[in-house]
């Protein structure tokens, strides 16, 4: 049986039952059927005759379309959590820099302090080291200073500094100016006091007192912070053969190395004073800074 004909057999029930659909209307049937509905149940016969379904088209319609829906759903879902894990990756890279910049600049004051700290050290160093070489050309000056008064015994500095030529003076006289000298030491007048011992010497080195004013030359001197020349002049102590001011000037002599940062040299000077002069009351000062050296 062919297609056409089933198809011509079904218009002909159709319209058949459309006839006596209208004739049972005219006679009076208990509920009337519009003719939208009897269409419909037509539409309906001929489409399960036909294996067609309406019903089930619009659902193949549906899950066709409803995967593309699912499909977009994933992909937008897909593209925000793309953008969000940008963001995060572009917020935690802001951060990062955030933080690498702000230890940058919190580590820049602190190399700026110590860099301004290593000048100061290096300036110190410089003015210690001028210092020192002002320290041994006073020395040396008045080294040469003395010499010349020695050569000549008509031109000799007076005890007041006022640098006339005198005789040479007594043993009172000596003694007296030594006072004076002593008593501007004490009162920290370190510059007059190392002029008036110098000109003590001057005059002579052979009074009792002579060593005792060389030994207060090297303390003017280290007071004054020329530690050069201190140990220059506590070493001429030890030119006076009974001179009582040796332990003392070895003592000084281990302070003034010390000072200068030579640590060895004046440790070798603490042990000269405890082997030469082991009786004397700076032994145990010495043995106190040699165990903090």
């Amino acid at each position: 049986m062919s297609y056409r004909f089933i198809l011509f057999i079904l218009v002909i029930m159709a319209f058949s039952s459309f006839c006596l659909t209208n004739c049972a209307g005219t006679q009076g049937t208990e509920t009337e059927s519009s003719p939208q509905d009897s269409q419909q149940e037509d539409l309906d016969d001929i489409e399960k005759l036909l294996g067609i379904s309406s019903t089930e088209e619009t659902k193949k319609t549906e899950q066709k379309a409803q995967p593309k829906k699912q499909d977009s759903g994933e992909k937008l879902s897909l593209l925000d959590t793309e953008i969000k894990q940008k963001e995060g990756v572009s917020t935690s890279s802001s951060s990062a820099y955030q933080a690498a910049a702000m230890a940058a600049s919190s580590d820049e004051p602190a190399k700026q302090s110590q860099e301004v700290q290593t000048l100061k050290k290096q300036l110190q160093k410089k003015d210690d080291e001028i210092a020192n070489l002002k320290a041994k050309l006073v020395s040396q000056d008045s080294e040469i200073q003395r010499l010349n008064q020695q050569k000549s015994s008509s031109a000799i500095y007076s005890g007041d500094g006022g640098g006339g030529p005198i005789s040479d003076i007594s043993s009172g006289e000596y003694e007296s100016r030594y006072d004076e000298a002593r008593a501007a030491f004490e009162n920290r007048n370190y510059e007059y006091a190392l002029q008036l011992f110098e000109s003590l010497l001057g005059n002579s080195t052979s009074k009792s007192l002579s060593d005792n004013a060389q030994y207060w030359i090297g303390e003017c001197h280290y007071a004054l912070r020329q530690y050069d020349a201190a140990i220059i002049a506590f070493e001429k102590v030890f030119t006076f053969p009974k001179s009582n001011k040796k332990p003392d000037a070895q003592f000084k002599l281990g302070l003034c190395y010390a000072r200068k940062g030579d640590k060895n040299k004046a440790i070798e000077e603490f042990n000269r004073l405890k082997t030469e002069y082991p009786n004397s009351i700076y032994v145990s000062r010495a043995e106190k800074i040699i165990a903090t050296l």
